[in-house]
């Protein structure tokens, strides 16, 4: 919701403490609807961080995003025309690739005199050639996509998992409770997966602003699951954070048996309000369903599964609540 130079700003500040800390940025992350200001901010990523060129591809095909032809087709919506978005984000020039989307077809894109390629992909197998020809490439190449796209560079870098220790840390008492879910997202997608987990799991729902802790404490402890209303963009920031104090006796009480954060913007304000120093990362409930738990704050060691507003099918609350259940907090 910047303007394109706030944007930038930014990222350069982003990139700035990248290099401080002696990492090299290898990915730009991007909204696989191609909302946002692409252009500027993948300009400045590539820019500060000295890539030659930045193939760009906002595709996620496991959530219904493809790029073909130019056209960004989102499942259940209107097709985007990319080079028309971004020629009129301020690129006079850039490439793009032939059909299909083969090794070979992203080599001779990334031999293009420009600095911006734009990519396509219709099915994981693209999304692997895109990563494979950025990683192969003579020229520093400045991948920028969406959470498809970073899914399989990770998976191209390395095989290897390490699971996190907990030594030191403070034996946790288990949540006892119900699912705690605050949604924020306005995105259609996510108002059927809260309906639909309304109907079948027979929780409540409140709206932040009217939230008592007796009314919210009564669901939880029942084991029910808790739909708490976040009026992202509505009000204020601030006036947000003072409401989601309501909920900080069910934190104390340990009550919330799992949370999960609907939106983006939902799970920024959530966890200024919770205080955690991190989340670890544990892996995926369904693709584009990442789940973890808290280190720190009020809601230390409790999973978390954050959730794209627009990512999913209808059930994909349901599974994730199912999933959250079975997932110990001192695990």
């Amino acid at each position: 919701h910047n303007a394109p130079a706030a944007a930038a700003r930014k990222v350069r500040r982003a990139c700035a403490r990248v290099r401080a800390s002696g990492r090299t940025l290898i990915f730009k992350k991007i909204d696989s609807t191609a909302q946002g200001n692409i252009v500027a901010e993948v300009e400045a990523a590539r820019a500060a961080g000295g890539f030659s060129l930045a193939l760009v591809c906002p595709a996620h095909p496991l959530q219904g995003r493809q790029v073909r032809g130019g056209f960004l087709h989102v499942r259940g919506g209107p097709r985007v025309d990319l080079p028309e978005r971004f020629r009129g984000q301020g690129v006079r020039g850039f490439g793009a690739m032939a059909a299909p989307a083969s090794a070979a077809a992203v080599a001779r894109a990334l031999q293009q005199k420009h600095l911006f390629i734009l990519g396509q992909a219709a099915s994981a197998g693209h999304l692997a050639s895109l990563a494979r020809a950025a990683l192969s490439s003579r020229g520093r190449v400045l991948l920028a996509g969406s959470a498809g796209l970073a899914g399989i560079l990770a998976g191209a870098m390395t095989r290897s998992k390490r699971s996190p220790s907990r030594r030191g840390r403070r034996p946790l008492s288990d949540p006892k409770g119900g699912a705690l879910i605050l949604a924020g997202s306005t995105n259609p997608v996510s108002a059927r997966q809260v309906a639909a987990l309304l109907r079948g799991k027979g929780g409540a729902s409140l709206a932040l602003g009217r939230l008592t802790g007796k009314s919210a404490a009564a669901a939880l402890a029942a084991g029910r699951p808790l739909v708490v209303r976040v009026p992202v963009h509505r009000r204020p920031d601030a006036a947000i954070l003072r409401r989601l104090r309501a909920l900080t006796p069910l934190f104390r009480a340990r009550l919330p048996g799992s949370l999960l954060l609907t939106g983006g913007d939902t799970a920024a304000l959530v966890c200024r309000y919770l205080r955690p120093r991190a989340i670890v990362l544990a892996g995926e409930i369904v693709p584009g369903l990442a789940w973890g738990r808290f280190v720190g704050g009020l809601a230390d060691g409790i999973p978390v599964c954050t959730k794209p507003g627009g990512f999913g099918r209808d059930q994909s609350l349901v599974r994730a609540i199912r999933f959250l259940a079975r997932a110990p907090a001192s695990a």
